[in-house]
């Protein structure tokens, strides 16, 4: 009794030292790409008396490509750099085991992409919730507008490199974070792994900064945590991610310079409308995931 006592404190304490040692990484991971930022922009032109608002110059097109450098290295330095660092400082652990780089199975794959575009009706009507919320609008207004600029596309190569910063870089450094470290770290403590899903998907989503953007990011979250977590390989959320922010910036990209008029004629669905799709797309989630378990139970028998 008192060896499992000890073994339980032991484990404590473990958590305790590998979260701040990943909190102290994140903190200098943060400085050191905010400040490759900062460099580049003011190598692009950027004067100090603006104040450094990066993300208002990105509109100008001398600028463009510096700040576009900087913020995918930013993101670059804290997402993958400092999941990297993190499993180096484990000391003897194979990263590629750590993060559980296995083989993708296609159909498997093809069933999760299903379950999340099935499930974007969900993610839609979870980005309602917050919508007539006055304080959430005025908060999230100033990101999305700097995020639209930076999605400017005059052609294929800023498609190109928008699907790079956007989505590739996103779908390899927040999955090696997110689900990778945070969401296997709490699996391998918590009694209750859907708990720990659910904690790295409210992490992974509140760190976005985005009110109205909270819910569907949550969900999309959970997709992704669900995924590593039945499949034990990092391959499919990132996979899945990579879909998903690059279909977002293609469709932009598509849209062009229609995009304002489009969300100015866009029409609100009927709430019955809304509620019908709401509940068939859970119905259509329930049959997919449902398939998607018997799908590795079969995988699994065959291994045994």
């Amino acid at each position: 009794m008192e060896e499992l006592e000890d073994h339980t404190i032991q484990e404590e304490k473990t958590l305790w030292k590998k979260t701040l040692i990943l909190l102290v990484i994140l903190v200098l991971c943060v400085f050191a790409g905010n400040l490759v930022l900062a460099l580049l922009a003011l190598a692009g032109g950027l004067s100090l008396d603006s104040g450094l608002d990066i993300f208002s110059a990105v509109s100008d097109p001398g600028m463009k490509p510096y700040i576009k450098t900087g913020i995918g290295l930013n993101h670059l330095i804290l997402f993958t750099g400092s999941s990297l660092l993190f499993v180096y400082w484990l000391k003897g652990v194979n990263w590629r085991k750590y993060f559980s780089i296995h083989p993708v199975d296609s159909s498997l794959l093809m069933s999760f992409i299903l379950l999340m575009v099935c499930a974007y009706p969900i993610i839609g009507a979870s980005a309602m919730v917050f919508e007539g919320v006055e304080w959430a609008n005025q908060m999230d207004e100033s990101s999305i507008e700097a995020l639209m600029s930076m999605l400017e596309m005059d052609g294929i190569p800023d498609l190109l490199v928008n699907l790079v910063i956007v989505a590739l870089l996103p779908a390899i450094g927040e999955e090696l974070l997110f689900r990778g470290i945070i969401q296997k770290e709490l699996v391998n403590r918590l009694a209750n792994p859907h708990v720990a899903i659910f904690l790295a998907s409210a992490i992974f989503s509140g760190i976005h900064l985005q009110i109205q953007g909270f819910l569907p990011k949550l969900f999309i979250g959970l997709i992704l945590g669900y995924a590593y977590y039945w499949t034990k390989s990092l391959w499919y959320p990132m996979i899945l991610h990579f879909i998903n922010n690059g279909m977002q910036t293609l469709l932009l990209f598509l849209a062009g310079d229609q995009l304002e008029a489009m969300e100015d004629e866009a029409i609100q669905p009927e709430k019955l409308y809304l509620i019908i799709g709401v509940v068939f797309s859970c119905f259509l989630c329930y049959l997919i995931v449902g398939n998607i378990r018997r799908q590795i139970a079969e995988k699994h028998n065959e291994n045994v």
